[in-house]
């Protein structure tokens, strides 16, 4: 089962959030999890979470927003922050209110996937918008622009490892998908984003893409944008880099 949560946050009087803060915010999570939990996700290559801070301009007030794709990773993860009401953050020596958790959006990989195929006409697009820092890599190098071939790589190697049951496992797949998608409109700027005292570049901002080909092609790109926000895009998703919000068109 896949779940967005999202807690509000209030912080210490004269200290703000920032997307950077999301390694710090993992460690704190460590903290409140079983051990055995911690210790498993540490050796996890790919982590069947992704979680973000950030200010919501909307809501005005800092949020935190955990995305799982499995029940037991909800259950190892989520279910032990209802019960803490607030987090010791050590690198900055204070701590965080947690208010009450709120359930934004659940569903499974099967359910999802016959959303987009059983529609009625195959999607037109999506909107990307950066909740935080996304960046990618390749070749042992870190990628800054938001490379449609990356985005799509990343997106269905977490479908098909996390999903028991639909995979989307073509041959050439990823290449029809990424040779049927086009980058139509952006507004990204690079920066800078800190782990554990090294420094990635990535970019932040919105883009747009239109989808073009067959119609069951424009369907699994639309299903794909729909997984991001809860999956994550590109490296570090665990520690609070490549969140984002889609809208499909």
């Amino acid at each position: 089962m896949l779940r967005l949560i999202e807690i509000p946050l209030k912080m210490p009087e004269h200290t703000r959030i920032h997307p950077a803060m999301g390694s710090i915010f993992h460690g704190a999570l460590m903290d409140v999890i079983a051990p055995t939990s911690a210790e498993l996700y540490h050796h996890m290559t790919l982590r069947p979470y992704s979680q973000v801070v950030y200010w919501d301009e909307t809501k005005h007030c800092p949020l935190w927003r955990i995305g799982t794709l499995t029940d037991e990773a909800y259950e190892r993860l989520v279910i032990p922050l209802e019960k803490v009401p607030a987090l010791w953050l050590k690198q900055k020596q204070y701590e965080v209110s947690l208010g009450p958790m709120q359930l934004l959006r659940q569903t499974s990989f099967e359910d999802l996937a016959a959303q987009f195929v059983k529609a009625d006409s195959a999607p037109a697009g999506a909107e990307w918008q950066c909740l935080s820092i996304m960046s990618f890599k390749q070749e042992g190098r870190y990628v800054i622009l938001p490379d449609i071939r990356l985005i799509y790589q990343s997106l269905l190697q977490r479908w098909n490892t996390f999903s028991d049951t639909v995979k989307l496992e073509q041959d050439d797949l990823l290449e029809q998908l990424t040779s049927h998608c086009r980058l139509t409109k952006y507004q990204l700027r690079s920066q800078v984003f800190s782990v554990n005292g090294s420094q990635i570049y990535g970019c932040e901002g919105w883009q747009r893409f239109s989808f073009f080909g067959y119609d069951m092609l424009k369907r699994l790109q639309g299903l794909l944008a729909s997984l991001a926000p809860f999956s994550g895009v590109g490296v570090k998703t665990a520690l609070g880099m490549g969140a984002v919000d889609t809208t499909v068109l």
